[in-house]
């Protein structure tokens, strides 16, 4: 759910073996550095990074720093040029250019990205200073701000947010220290089946290698009774109004308010009419609800707490409704699921069931299914309390309400009823071929 933590950065200080900085350490600007990239008179040290990275199953090396930013810790940042340089001829392509006379970064999402030639280079080798900049990125015409750095005239952004605006999934490893990429139509494993090149040299013939298989994926406790229960998290509600974004045109709510062109809109405008829409379709097919909320109201997360953990032995399986925000620009649906079913199971394969469902009816994915692991087990707090007592969940971020053409599938009574169908029936096919 990215409206709230967009700001999201893996803590990689353990990943500077050998070198030792204290945090928020200052540097003296040089005199060559362009003032145009500098918004103070400081600058911070840059450690050559040491992470690996992988784009849809194979390593890349872009040029990435490690940068103190806080007391907390560093955090990796990388060029924006190479990362275009990377997606050339992916899904979620973009081109990047520099107006000398504006002196604005410009890019162009889906167009092909011309190389300069700085893509994948250092412009000097070793640690470098790295000075903070307000220099924002002009996105298909819309202004896009990200946190970011100039080191030797290269602007440098966290991986994160740069999956967030153009559209690509990043995930951290944290035993490897790998950072994974993930374009939205990738399918395949997140890195090579191997990366030691001995396993690839003929073994002894006198020696019989058994290959050891995969872990199995724990399954869900099976609750057979031959009646499907599905418990309905209804995100956000009363003061609690969620993600918010404005109208594109003048509509009315489930609660018949208009909003006119321009006004707010928010989580808890979509939300709760979608999940009695999806109520009633799957008790009309025989299902049992239950609900987290009917009226728009707030419910604490240890309300929510109580809710999934009292009904855990008599639901199947929990859905929780969301809607998305990030900056404007960001579209499509996203699909939140357990991590211990982040190498199979039937947590994937429920996702996967919805995103079947979602690309059917024409939504676009914004990026793979998400399992993000966290200090204590899953990183989503609704996720994480289905998991301890062993109830099957998923989190759906069905559009970005802040995007004026992504949230016009759902500014109407029919958007909302098609968006519950498509979960109605995303359900029903999962449980086609699984128990209940």
């Amino acid at each position: 759910m990215r409206k709230r933590f967009i700001a999201f950065t893996l803590l990689f200080s353990s990943m500077l073996s050998g070198i030792s900085y204290a945090a928020n350490e200052q540097v003296e600007i040089q005199t060559d550095t362009p003032a145009v990239y500098a918004t103070n008179t400081q600058g911070k040290k840059a450690y050559v990074s040491q992470m690996e990275i992988y784009l849809d199953g194979e390593q890349v090396k872009p040029i990435a720093y490690l940068i103190s930013v806080d007391a907390y810790g560093a955090y990796t940042y990388f060029k924006l040029r190479d990362l275009a340089y990377l997606m050339n001829g992916k899904d979620c392509q973009f081109s990047v250019d520099y107006n000398e006379k504006t002196k604005q970064i410009v890019a162009k999402s889906g167009e092909k990205y011309t190389p300069n030639g700085s893509e994948m280079k250092a412009s000097s080798s070793g640690d470098q200073v790295a000075y903070e900049t307000d220099s924002p990125i002009w996105l298909d015409g819309k202004k896009v701000e990200m946190e970011a750095y100039n080191i030797n005239g290269n602007t440098y952004y966290k991986l994160r947010d740069m999956g967030e605006v153009f559209g690509f999934d990043v995930s951290y490893k944290d035993s490897s220290k790998q950072a994974i990429i993930r374009t939205p139509s990738y399918t395949g494993p997140d890195t090579p089946e191997t990366n030691n090149p001995d396993e690839n040299k003929p073994s002894n013939p006198d020696d019989t290698i058994i290959p050891t298989p995969p872990p199995t994926p724990e399954p869900t406790p099976s609750k057979v009774d031959g009646k499907l229960t599905v418990l309905i998290d209804v995100g956000h509600g009363g003061s609690d109004p969620g993600a918010g974004g404005t109208t594109p045109y003048d509509f009315f709510t489930y609660q018949n308010r208009r909003v006119s062109a321009g006004d707010g809109i928010y989580e808890t405008d979509f939300n709760l009419p979608v999940a009695l829409c999806l109520r009633d379709l799957l008790e009309a097919s025989g299902a049992t609800v239950i609900m987290s909320a009917e009226t728009d109201k707030t419910v604490s997360f240890s309300d929510r707490k109580k809710i999934i953990e009292s009904n855990a032995n008599k639901a199947d399986m929990l859905i929780s409704i969301h809607h998305n925000a990030f900056n404007g620009n960001a579209s499509g649906f996203e699909l939140l699921a357990q991590i211990k079913y982040k190498n199979g199971g039937d947590g994937y394969e429920l996702a996967q069931a919805f995103e079947k469902q979602y690309l059917e009816d024409g939504r676009k994915r914004h990026a793979p299914t998400v399992f993000k692991e966290g200090s204590n087990g899953d990183y989503y707090a609704i996720l994480r309390y289905a998991a301890n007592v062993d109830l099957l969940a998923v989190i759906s971020e069905y559009a970005y309400i802040d995007n004026a053409n992504d949230v016009e599938c759902i500014l109407s009574n029919e958007g909302i009823e098609r968006e519950a169908q498509s979960m109605h029936d995303a359900i029903w096919d999962f449980y086609s071929t699984h128990e209940y």
